[in-house]
């Protein structure tokens, strides 16, 4: 299995997390992301609502490249989480600001339950 790389917070640049917040599939990732509070509830397996597994590929992908998540790998499985202490030091209120502001908004689409 390839080896999932994260950018180093330091070299993360605005620009990009600027657009890789600019889809609202990437938002619904992020919301439902935003309410997890146990790991092994954020399986990649667990978004297949919001686009099918290929497509949803790509999008983990974006918000990977952008440091906005960490994706860990056990086995078969993929778990996803936000990495919200050191973005938040890069970005201060960023990512909660965006959280928020999705939240709000109707048309970004959301996972019903991740379990």
């Amino acid at each position: 299995m390839k080896a999932v790389v994260h950018p180093e917070i330091d070299d993360v640049a605005v620009a990009d997390v600027f657009a890789a917040l600019a889809d609202p599939i990437r938002l619904g990732i992020l919301l439902a992301l935003a309410d997890v509070t146990e790991i092994d509830k954020a399986r990649c397996g667990n978004f297949t609502e919001l686009a099918s597994p290929s497509l949803l590929s790509y999008h983990f992908a974006k918000l990977r490249e952008a440091g906005i998540t960490r994706m860990r790998i056990e086995g078969t499985v993929r778990y996803l989480s936000l990495r919200r202490e050191e973005f938040g030091a890069r970005f201060p209120g960023l990512l909660e600001s965006a959280i928020e502001t999705a939240r709000r908004d109707a048309s970004i689409p959301r996972v019903s339950t991740l379990d």
